[in-house]
């Protein structure tokens, strides 16, 4: 089993009440119990469980987010096609606002060589959309964050709202009927409101798993997207979703 597969197949399993034991995660995953321990403290350091005696529980983190390598080494193939999707529904000479995020990054590389005005809000996507030459790229200033490769602090989000585009690829944490998009973290929710302020045109970017999840910070209500790039989603969200006026995009 993959190593990023293997994670978030332990984070998934201890969600249950009372956890799981070491032996039954070495048996789901179809590995080691000295990997598993192994697992177990990286896991712990991330703040994505708790080990307990012979096994580990989840914490109680609320619409929680997986750490970008896990969630880079995830999907790749669902990613890349819903990126492709949506980089067709950007024309030549638009400004554009990308997102931070794996599935931005991925519609970033889709538009590498593209002739367009970037701003980029995270090292992977600005070094994908610069792999080929044609796009003029601008990235904010202001702190790095190490854990998400992106930009963050006031600068950054002045610099956002200082940028008119035409159309802003924006990445989905959670997105429910009630709640609208959401946000793990203060700064990211400000960073997603602060691009939509800024665009024409807003085009969400998901893996269906996305859908129907909340979780602690609102971004925005659901009728401030314009579109929705996404592979296989429910009929139950394409009716609440399309009931708002979101243009569903399915690479079903």
């Amino acid at each position: 089993m993959q190593r990023s597969v293997r994670l978030k197949t332990i984070i998934n399993a201890v969600r249950v009440p009372g956890g799981a034991r070491v032996g039954e995660l070495a048996r789901v995953t179809e590995t080691s119990t000295m990997t598993i321990r192994r697992d177990l403290a990286e896991l712990e350091r991330q703040g994505m469980l708790r080990r307990t005696h012979g096994g580990a529980v989840s914490l109680p983190a609320r619409g929680a987010r997986l750490p970008y390598s896990m969630r880079a080494d995830s999907g790749i193939e669902q990613k890349q096609t819903i990126a492709a999707k949506a980089a067709t529904l950007i024309p030549d000479g638009a400004s554009v606002i990308v997102d931070t995020g794996t599935t931005c990054a991925a519609v970033a590389q889709a538009l590498a060589g593209r002739d367009i005005t970037a701003l980029v809000l995270s090292v992977p996507a600005a070094s994908a959309l610069g792999a080929c030459p044609g796009a003029r790229i601008i990235t904010p200033g202001g702190e790095l964050d190490l854990e998400e490769l992106a930009w963050s602090g006031h600068r950054a989000i002045r610099e956002i709202r200082e940028f008119r585009a035409d159309c802003a690829v924006v990445g989905v944490c959670a997105w429910d009927e009630e709640a609208g998009l959401t946000a793990t973290s203060t700064h990211d929710a400000e960073v997603k409101k602060a691009i939509i302020d800024s665009a024409q045109r807003v085009l969400a970017v998901s893996t269906a798993d996305k859908i129907g999840t909340s979780a602690t910070f609102t971004a925005c209500p659901t009728d401030r997207v314009h579109a929705l790039v996404t592979h296989n989603l429910g009929d139950e969200a394409r009716a609440w979703m399309t009931a708002a006026g979101v243009d569903i995009i399915d690479n079903a």
